[in-house]
């Protein structure tokens, strides 16, 4: 499986929920996956930040919250933690070098369209479509702008919504022409 799917949907549509899916769906059909997923926290019904996880092994980090923390960087309503995009970018880099055979990244937002979050590491995941497959998530009010900055032609863009089963004969297809 090779080329560039996105996710789309809105904030709380599920994007990150159908990431996973698609990484264990993978992960049985005997496909590896690396990168890493954006878990939500909420508190009252609301958002409250915002949790990495590294794919494969679980290992997570604070990526953000939305009361103000010492040390942690404002970007609009959210304090991001610095460390955390260390992390990420580390765990990006990790997963690309051992070349799965999924690279999964949750999300590409406001952020990134800014210069700022995963935007220096985008290039070389973009870079790995020729060769594998590449899973990202966009809100679906950025997906053209994402797509328009990076230069992106997806091999297909799934709303957050789809069934699982729906994506993988997607992506199994995708195999069998490459």
């Amino acid at each position: 499986m090779q080329g560039l799917f996105i996710i789309t949907g809105e904030q709380g549509s599920g994007k990150t929920s159908l990431l996973r899916e698609i990484s264990n769906a993978l992960a049985q059909n005997g496909i590896s996956s690396g990168g890493i997923l954006a878990h939500g926290k909420w508190e009252n019904n609301r958002r409250s930040g915002f949790d990495l996880e590294f794919i494969p092994d679980g290992r997570t980090v604070a990526l953000c919250e939305s009361a103000p923390r010492e040390g942690w960087i404002r970007f609009r309503r959210f304090w991001f933690n610095p460390l955390a995009f260390d992390f990420g970018k580390l765990w990006l880099t990790e997963s690309i070098a051992k070349k799965p055979g999924a690279l999964i990244l949750d999300e590409i937002g406001p952020a990134e369209l800014e210069n700022g979050g995963w935007a220096a590491i985008l290039p070389a995941l973009f870079a790995e479509t020729n060769h594998r497959l590449v899973i990202v998530t966009v809100r679906a009010s950025l997906t053209e702008a994402v797509a328009e900055r990076w230069n992106l032609a997806p091999a297909g863009i799934f709303e957050a919504g789809t069934a699982l089963n729906t994506v993988m004969d997607v992506l199994t297809a995708t195999q069998r022409e490459v």
